[in-house]
Formats: C-alpha cells, sequence, structure tokens
C-alpha cells in the first residue's frame, strides 16, 4: 500500500486522492473581522449619529488593551441632505471627552466588552493634539460611503483614530468596524 494520509485527529479517516493523484480540498476565504468574530469574539462596532457644525470632532476611539491591536476593518459615513467633508485622524495623547460610546461585540453569542474608549463629540480632538492628518473625504448625500481599510489600520496601545466632521448640514450617521488581534 503506498503513502497514506490520515486525520490527526484519531479519527482514522483518511484524505481523498482524485484520478490525477492529487489530493481533494477545499478552501473557505473570508476577511479577517470575520474569523475574529466567530473564532474570538473580539469584533466590535462603534456608532454615532448626531447633527454637528462645521469643523468638529464627530467620534474618537482609542484603543486601551494592553496585550491586542486594534485593526480598524472598515469605516461607514452617511452624511446628511448635502454633500459633507470629513477628515481622519490618527495618533495618540488625547483625553477622552464628549459622550462615551460602548463598542457593540458583532458575536451576539459572545459576552465580550471592547477594551477601548470612545466618544462622540470629543472636544480634545484635532490638528495639534499630536494628530496627523489620514485621509480627507468629500462624500455625496444621503450615500452611505465606505472607507474600507481591510483592518490595515492598526492602533495599539493608546492609539487613536477620529473622524472630524469639516462641513454638514445636519446629521452625520458614522460607523467604525474593528477587531482586537494579538501582536504577532
Amino acid at each position: 500500500m503506498g503513502f497514506q494520509i490520515e486525520d490527526g485527529t484519531g479519527s482514522g479517516t483518511q484524505a481523498g486522492v482524485n484520478s490525477e493523484n492529487r489530493l481533494e480540498t477545499a478552501a473557505v476565504t473570508q476577511r479577517k473581522i470575520t474569523a475574529v468574530s466567530e473564532g474570538h469574539g473580539e469584533a466590535y462596532c462603534w456608532t454615532t449619529y448626531q447633527a454637528t457644525t462645521g469643523d468638529v470632532n464627530a467620534i474618537w476611539l482609542r484603543n486601551d488593551s494592553n496585550a491586542n491591536l486594534l485593526h480598524i476593518d472598515h469605516i461607514d459615513i452617511t452624511p446628511p441632505t448635502t454633500t459633507s467633508v470629513y477628515e481622519i485622524w490618527v495618533g495618540n495623547g488625547n483625553t477622552s471627552g464628549g459622550t462615551g460610546i460602548t463598542g457593540v461585540n458583532l458575536n451576539r453569542s459572545v459576552g465580550n466588552a471592547d477594551d477601548a474608549t470612545c466618544a462622540y463629540k470629543n472636544t480634545n480632538v484635532d490638528a495639534g493634539a499630536g494628530m496627523t492628518l489620514l485621509g480627507t473625504y468629500a462624500l455625496p448625500a444621503l450615500t452611505l460611503s465606505k472607507i474600507d481599510f481591510e483592518g490595515a489600520l492598526v492602533l495599539g496601545i493608546n492609539r487613536e483614530v477620529a473622524i472630524n466632521v469639516i462641513t454638514a448640514g445636519g446629521a452625520s450617521a458614522i460607523n467604525i468596524f474593528g477587531y482586537f488581534h494579538e501582536v504577532d
């Protein structure tokens, strides 16, 4: 009998080989936020819906975890009835102000709480407070715009992301989706 590949879990099953002598396999591809939510229960959404005047902070998020990085998967923004401009800032050194927001765990079968501090209308966030401008976005009125980082925006301990409203003529809906993952 030739070489055999057996199940390492001790079930006694063997791997299938097709007529071309190739191992039969299957794969599932999913975003990292989905895998972390399902496997670890550490994916969250921080959300706000509020009216703002021009050039103010709409939402601010800081990673408070000593053990895990906070990966920002994407940010959803729906402007009010007029085209509006938003800035995304990253940095550190701000203190929490404004009204607190608790992250909602995306895996509703676990009770894990986010290890972050989040607030809307955080008056302490601006260009002079240890922040660097990451991007400026002019978004069409009443249209959901997804700013997709695919987890590449990574916040270490005490690192922050903030969205400032530069021009808006009403209430904006902003959602930050992210997940905690251990440092490799």
